[in-house]
């Protein structure tokens, strides 16, 4: 996934080993509850984002590759971003063959020129930038990429419904999650066209699909 300064990618590097959302999540979750949840996002996108096939996807902090491999078979193309080396390698390899690729980048610079893609995902990435900086930089970049009308960003994240961000960061992960306002800054090219608040193995998570118009 891609991180903020406080999480090193040698973190990453390291979780890189562990299968699929397994790779990702805290040392709380155990494998079967992160299958359930694998399925679980999986369908969540399959309704939110149901007419993918000529879209230009990318998923921002794709990890071992376990969602851009998945949309890769829904999509025309699909690009998944990670920072950490070994993480990229993974996703490569589960890749192969695939209409898709995996690119070594930070998401608060992201190597694409202005409107290249039509659906731009985030999907448990954003909390992991615990640099204020990085993050806004980040959503900044997201709004960049997707293209100006009739584009979507779907974000998936850790719900917080007080007024101010928290760190819930583990002894392994960083993690801080932030109110839904803090996501504004998609504002400029984009409208909330829906939140959604759903449950996953015990943790509450908030679901944003934005549209730009």
């Amino acid at each position: 996934m891609n991180r903020g300064a406080a999480a090193g990618a040698d973190i990453w590097d390291e979780r890189a080993r562990r299968p699929g959302l397994h790779a990702v999540l805290s040392g709380r979750w155990t494998p079967e509850q992160c299958a359930e949840v694998d399925r679980e996002q999986k369908e969540l996108i399959a309704r939110l984002l149901p007419d993918l096939t000529r879209d230009r996807v990318l998923d921002l902090g794709c990890g071992v590759g376990r969602l851009t491999a998945w949309l890769s078979a829904r999509a025309r193309w699909a690009v998944g971003v990670d920072r950490s080396a070994e993480m990229v390698r993974r996703a490569a390899r589960a890749l192969d063959g695939r209409s898709a690729l995996a690119i070594r980048s930070g998401i608060d610079e992201l190597p694409f020129a202005d409107g290249s893609f039509h659906t731009v995902l985030a999907v448990f990435t954003l909390q992991h930038l615990t640099d204020d900086a990085v993050f806004r930089s980040s959503v900044r970049e997201m709004g960049r990429v997707v293209t100006p009308r009739g584009g979507r960003v779907l974000i998936v994240d850790g719900h917080n419904p007080s007024a101010v961000p928290r760190d819930v960061s583990s002894a392994t992960t960083s993690t801080v999650t932030r109110p839904i306002p803090a996501y504004g800054d998609l504002a400029a090219v984009a409208e909330l066209t829906h939140v959604e608040e759903l449950t996953y193995a015990g943790d509450r998570y908030h679901v944003q699909l934005w549209r730009t118009t």
